[in-house]
């Protein structure tokens, strides 16, 4: 029997360390979970597959959507010692375990920690990681490398206190394309590189769809603080509305007198003027990379999923081929990242029994 649950007092009356003490709590003594603490532990990532809580997911936010080396092959660890038949790739740069008995997840936790993996505030009402194009930083037609900033405001909001309450989630996104990057979804906030008339790199301050100002890169955190904090305090709680229901609601111009009222920035006279060409996609196939000597390359899969032995496969074959990152793109493909050119049609062959192909 379901019961209606009040999530802003759910959200006040308890922190990330309350979550956690009932997960080990129902983990070893194995009585039933509550409504309430079910709702809980979706912030964490954790699922229940059926009414009798019998299966469980988990599911993990990457950080830029990357996976090294170690993080594969903790990954393959979990499957074989708690004998699980797959991982799967999801929306927004996630990946997923099913299948789990719950006894087993504070240890999964642990594993993962190692690593520098978690699937804290997963689904809450908080600040989500940031989102950037999975080539950032190798595309040679790209303006900015932007992960130094994609890794600040990660810094600044995920797990931050001061951001754990908001109406509902706030999904930011930064590029080093004017255009942006297709994320299947327009974010909610995006900083996104272009050079000005006077060959200055600066960044459009895209609100949902609309370009409202143009700010330089020193100013990006500062000003998705602010923009953070008028969500934080303006917000609908009682409907939970979430970032485009709060502007609808709030409007653009009231929203945009706040910003220019906090910060140092001059918001544009015509606020529905947008970047015509569509965002950016991901580049599949074999590509030149802006590091000498090396290639990325895009793959298809096929199956959005990878067994224990298609995850083996890859491990060994990077390896062989002496690469040591990937990242899940937005729509749950694969890019591998810094493969050195001369390898790389020899890992495309190897990596076909594991569902990844070209386009």
């Amino acid at each position: 029997m379901s019961i209606n649950i009040n999530i802003e007092k759910l959200k006040k009356n308890i922190t990330s360390e309350d979550i956690l003490a009932s997960l080990f709590y129902y983990a070893v003594f194995g009585e039933n979970i509550s409504e309430i603490d079910l709702e809980r532990f979706k912030w964490h990532g954790i699922y229940a597959k059926d009414e009798k809580q019998t299966s469980f997911s988990l599911k993990i936010p990457l950080n830029l959507g990357e996976l090294n080396l170690s993080q594969l092959e903790s990954i393959l660890n979990i499957l074989e010692t708690f004998s699980l038949l797959k991982i799967s790739f999801k929306d927004g740069q996630k990946i997923e375990f099913d299948s789990l008995n719950l006894r087993d997840i504070p240890e999964i936790f642990n594993i993962l920690n190692k690593v520098g993996l978690s699937s804290f505030f997963e689904s809450s009402h908080s600040i989500k990681k940031v989102l950037t194009c999975p080539v950032n930083g190798l595309d040679t037609t790209q303006i900015f490398d932007v992960e130094d900033l994609a890794k600040k405001l990660n810094e600044s909001f995920v797990e931050n206190k001061n951001f754990f309450n908001l109406p509902n989630k706030l999904q930011f996104a930064i590029s080093g394309y004017r255009e942006g990057c297709d994320a299947g979804f327009t974010p909610d906030v995006s900083f996104n590189a272009f050079k000005n008339n006077k060959d200055k790199i600066v960044f459009d301050l895209k609100v949902l769809d609309k370009v409202v100002a143009q700010i330089g890169s020193s100013q990006i955190i500062k000003t998705a603080r602010v923009i953070a904090a008028v969500y934080r305090d303006f917000g609908n709680r009682e409907k939970n509305s979430n970032f485009k229901e709060f502007i609808k609601e709030f409007t653009l111009v009231s929203f945009c007198d706040i910003l220019s009222s906090n910060l140092d920035i001059k918001i544009e006279d015509n606020q529905e003027r947008k970047i015509l060409n569509q965002p950016k996609k991901p580049r599949m196939g074999i590509n030149k990379s802006s590091k000498d000597g090396y290639s990325f390359i895009g793959l298809k899969s096929l199956k959005k999923e990878l067994t224990k032995d298609d995850l083996k496969n890859i491990i060994e074959n990077m390896k062989k081929y002496n690469t040591t990152k990937l990242k899940i793109t937005h729509k749950s493909n694969i890019i591998i990242l810094d493969v050195p050119s001369q390898n790389s049609d020899n890992l495309v062959n190897s990596l076909k029994n594991s569902g990844l192909v070209l386009e």
